[in-house]
Formats: C-alpha cells, structure tokens, sequence
C-alpha cells in the first residue's frame, strides 16, 4: 500500500508485480485505439492493433538474439521490420513526447536532434539542460515541418517518429527510423520496451523499473475502487488544454482509459480523441470533475470565471483542476503518465487516497527516472501544471 513513506522503484520490483499486476491492468484498461488528432493521431487503428501484438515480442527479442554484426531487426509500433544498429550513440527524436521517454531511460546525452516543441518545454530544460544544445530538427506543433538535411548532417543511429508521412519520409532520405506511436497504455508500455531494447544497456532495467510502477499504482486504485459501482463513480471531463474548453477527450483513447484505470468514468457518450462539443453537450452532460491538460494552471481560474460554465457541478464545487505537467505533460503520451493514474485517483476519490503524498510520489519519480532531486516546491507545481519558478 502506498503511503508518505516513499517505496522506491526497485522495492515494487523485489515484491514483485508479474501476472497479478498484468491481470489488474486487463481487467482495467478497455481498449482505447480511438482516432487522434495531428500527427500524433494519423496512426491508424488497424495497423495499431497490429504493431502493438508484434511489437510486444520485438524488443526482446532483438536484445536476446542480437547478432555479432552491426544490425538488429526489430518490428516498431506501426508493424515495420526495421534494422536498426545494435550499439546506440547517436539518437534523432522527430516525437515531441517521445524525447521524454528517452530521457527517462537515461539515454538523453544521446540525442543529438529534438523538436522545437521539446527544446521549450521549462521542466525538460530544469531535469536536461543539456537539451538547450540539442539540435531542433521538428519545427512547430503536431508533425511540424522536419529539417531532414540537418538531420542527415547528424548521422543519428536511429530515429523515432509517430507520424506515418514523417516516418515515410525520413526513411526515403535514408535514415533509420522507428515509428514508435501508441494510442492506449499497452501501446505505451511497448513504446517503452521498444524503446528500451533498442537503446540497450541500462535502459531494459530502467524500462523494468518504469513498468513496475505503472502497475503498481493500476493495482493500488483497483483494489481500493473494486467496491465501488460504476454508477457511483464520479463523472469526469478532460479538455484537451488552454486554447478552446470546448475541445475534448471522448470515450475510447488513452484520457478515457485512465479516467477509468483512476476510479471515473468519462463525463461524455461521443467517441474520439480531441474532439469538438458545445457548450450544451458539456452542460447537459454536467461533469462532476473537470481537468484542463497542457499544464493549464491559468486556465483552471478562467474557466472558473466563465459565467458559461457557473451552473456545471464541478465549477460549483470547485473541483476544476489543471493535469499535472513536467518533462512532458501526463495526461497524454509521455513515460510520467504512469503518475496519472494515481494523481487523478486521488483527484477523483481524495477519501480513499488520503495516505498517498502525490509531492513525495513525483520527487520519487523525479528521483528515479532522471537522477534529479525535486524540491517541495518543485513538486507542487508540477502537480498543479504550472513552470519552474
């Protein structure tokens, strides 16, 4: 059981999480391959399906069977055989979330081109300051425009991308590149295996690690929301960040799946990822909680101050809440999203989560996964998604 007193990622794996923490989670997570929006979506569902079996088996694999040679072939999230070097010292990541999970693995003095998107993220530029010399080869949000002269320049040993024409292009330039896109938590847990296997070294230990948490805190909520029924669970609307309260997370993707995993369900009956609603949709759908992602700390006051939204249940109890956000943001696509599950258990169903000190459980993570020390206060702004001061 978590408490104040931290237990450290190693603890959780000599306890062990294997087949019991699995079933937790299978019995949790619905499948959540619903359509995105921008790059990060144009995956598609089918070959989603697919790249998640097959790359399952590839990461293992392609560590265990490594030949003596300069090339391994591994199967990346979108179905792709690709030969990637067996040692790893130069890393391309044309993903802007993506550069998280690299960094959590330790590989980050490895990258030697990143997207502008990361470069400015202030929590990256806190944990790796290193990143300010890193080569911005992603210009703009979503799949932005690639500079792939420059990367050519940098002679990455592999590249990671997610969108489909970005991953298609930089191969046709002649780069080895990994697509590594998921839309649902099993993709995102093949994401960090994959990952792992191709970085290699301490990376599959670190990887272990990160999985041995995330199971750990599914495991935590499910035990203590296993006696409550889904009509008691507590109605909760995801907007997608500042810039339009009307743009949201429907069912079936990977917000609606931890909405779930935390002990909520989705305030919403339209499907989709980042989707547009009216003002009547949300009014009549009448959110008990509502959580603004993007690190949103601002946005929280305005919508509060937004006589649209006076009448809605969670504005009249307050419980209007910015999502988390550090090296990348938790509530979509990023390694700290294992924290998510928990956070918004806790957002959700503060009662049964009194003893969990989600400060301590952040500076562990921080601690941890990056070898950098939060301080208190630190840790209390990235839990209420705001900047470094």
């Amino acid at each position: 059981m978590m408490s104040k007193t931290s237990i450290s990622r190693r603890t959780f794996i000599s306890v062990g999480t294997g087949a019991a923490a699995v079933a937790a989670l299978a019995g949790l997570a619905g499948c959540a391959g619903g359509s995105g929006s921008g790059s990060a979506a144009s995956a598609s569902a089918s070959s989603s399906a697919e790249a998640s079996a097959a790359s399952e088996g590839a990461g293992s694999s392609a560590s265990a069977a490594a030949p003596a040679g300069e090339t391994v072939t591994i199967t990346d999230l979108r179905g792709d055989t690709v030969d990637v070097p067996v040692k790893i010292e130069k890393i391309a990541d044309l993903w802007h979330a993506h550069n998280q999970i690299v960094l959590m693995l330790g590989a980050g003095p490895k990258l030697v081109g990143t997207t502008e998107n990361f470069k400015k993220r202030p929590w990256a530029n806190v944990v790796f300051p290193q990143i300010a010399d890193v080569a911005a080869l992603v210009v703009g949000t979503g799949a932005g425009e690639v500079n792939y002269e420059e990367a050519l320049n940098l002679e990455p040993d592999v590249v990671f991308a997610s969108d489909p024409d970005v991953t298609d292009s930089a191969r046709s330039q002649g780069l080895t590149t990994v697509n590594v896109m998921f839309q649902d938590y099993e993709g995102l847990r093949n994401d960090v295996k994959l990952t792992a296997e191709i970085l290699g070294e301490d990376a599959v230990d670190i990887a272990t690690e990160w999985e041995a948490l995330l199971d750990e805190n599914i495991k935590l909520v499910a035990d203590r929301m296993k006696d409550v029924d889904d009509a008691d669970k507590v109605k909760v609307l995801h907007i997608v960040n500042p810039s339009a309260f009307t743009t949201v997370d429907g069912l079936n993707n990977i917000v609606d799946e931890w909405i779930k995993l935390a002990g909520g369900v989705n305030a919403l009956t339209a499907e989709g990822n980042m989707i547009e609603v009216t003002m009547e949709d949300i009014v009549a759908a009448d959110p008990e909680v509502i959580i603004i992602g993007s690190g949103a700390a601002q946005a929280v006051k305005d919508l509060m101050a937004d006589e649209a939204w006076s009448g809605i249940t969670a504005v009249k109890n307050g419980a209007v809440y910015a999502n988390p956000s550090g090296v990348f943001a938790w509530d979509r696509y990023s390694g700290e999203e294992a924290l998510q599950v928990l956070w918004a258990a806790k957002k959700l169903n503060p009662d049964k989560f009194e003893d969990v000190d989600m400060a301590q459980v952040t500076k562990d993570f921080y601690k941890e996964f990056y070898g950098y020390e939060l301080s208190d206060e630190d840790a209390e702004r990235i839990l209420n998604g705001e900047d470094p001061a």
